[in-house]
């Protein structure tokens, strides 16, 4: 197996120059053109764990999320893998599947192994374990002024949502929503729908799911198919997730409703599945790149020590798709 001393002795340098030009350490070009065409010529691969141990620290960013099962999840996973390839480091993706053990394992796994840092999203109670010294940036969730966190503004957006729904005609309206815990941006989105209502004195009500993800879609179809069955109790339905939003939609093919005829439909998040996916349901587009952008600049410039850290909410903005009907159709 080719060793660093191999690439030393026939790029005719000192195996420290060799180990320098590795951990980007500034050598004479001339050198750094001899090493680099010998590694090459001699196919030789460094050992990342010992240049991690040597710097005490590596070019790895742990990114913790608790699915990959959704288009927001999967866009902001894209977007982050590339803002840290500008930065020149890698990611690991961990998928906790909402399991907190699992979550603690991986932060265990990042500290032991002296990762550049963390970026979460988290729904767990693992705010006590967050004390290292690694910078660590969470996406969505709220911890404590120490830790840096990104989000979109889901007050107004929902808020915003409710808004469009009214001004296009719809007057009595649905919120579909299902309980996660420790979740507070569905509870804000929940908030600002609700808030809207109540301040333009609007008919609503709130379809709170508290059983598990697996089954939920289930539960809402025969939720909406025993109130839609025989009448249309509402003209307007907002689902805290664009996700949400398609088991309204399916529901709606096997009911005697037209969709946006009827009543209209907005979700939240905007994002796709894949680059040139042509979206259906009207939502409330989250600035994807710029949540994964601002992450990753929080994490390259994360000051350890300091009792306030950065917090960013960005707006959202309403995109309208096939569910809504145009303002001059209300």
């Amino acid at each position: 197996m080719v060793n660093m001393n191999d690439v030393a002795k026939k790029a005719n340098v000192s195996r420290g120059t060799v180990s320098n030009y590795i951990n980007h350490v500034k050598i004479k070009p001339e050198l750094a053109a001899r090493v680099e065409r010998a590694i090459k010529d001699l196919n030789y691969i460094p050992n990342q764990a010992a240049r991690s141990l040597k710097k005490q620290e590596s070019d790895i960013i742990v990114f913790i999320l608790p699915t990959i099962w959704t288009p927001f999840f999967s866009e902001l996973t894209y977007y982050i893998q590339l803002e840290l390839q500008i930065q020149n480091f890698k990611m690991l993706l961990c998928n906790s599947q909402n399991n907190y053990n699992l979550e603690l394992d991986y932060i265990k796994m990042a500290q032991e192994q002296k990762v550049k840092g963390i970026l979460t999203i988290s729904y767990s109670d693992i705010e006590p374990y967050l004390v290292s010294r690694i910078p660590i940036v969470s996406i969505e969730r709220y911890f404590n002024r120490a830790i840096p966190f990104v989000t979109s503004d889901n007050f107004g957006g929902a808020r915003q949502a409710a808004a469009e729904l009214h001004k296009r005609g719809s007057n009595r309206l649905l919120l579909i929503l299902r309980e996660l815990p420790n979740n507070i941006g569905v509870f804000e989105r929940m908030n600002g729908f609700i808030d809207y209502c109540t301040h333009n004195e609007l008919e609503y009500e709130v379809y709170f799911d508290k059983g598990n993800s697996a089954n939920f879609p289930k539960r809402l179809d025969l939720f909406l198919t025993e109130k839609f069955s025989k009448t249309c109790p509402f003209d307007g339905i907002f689902a805290v997730t664009d996700r949400y939003a398609e088991f309204v939609l399916n529901t709606f093919t096997h009911l005697p409703w037209s969709i946006p005829e009827d009543l209209q439909l907005i979700g939240f998040d905007g994002a796709r599945s894949f680059s040139n996916q042509s979206l259906t349901i009207s939502t409330m587009s989250q600035d994807v790149r710029e949540i994964a952008r601002l992450s990753v600049k929080e994490l390259m410039e994360f000051q350890p020590g300091l009792a306030t850290q950065k917090k960013h909410i960005l707006p959202v903005e309403f995109t309208a798709f096939k569910t809504t009907r145009k303002l001059d159709e209300k």
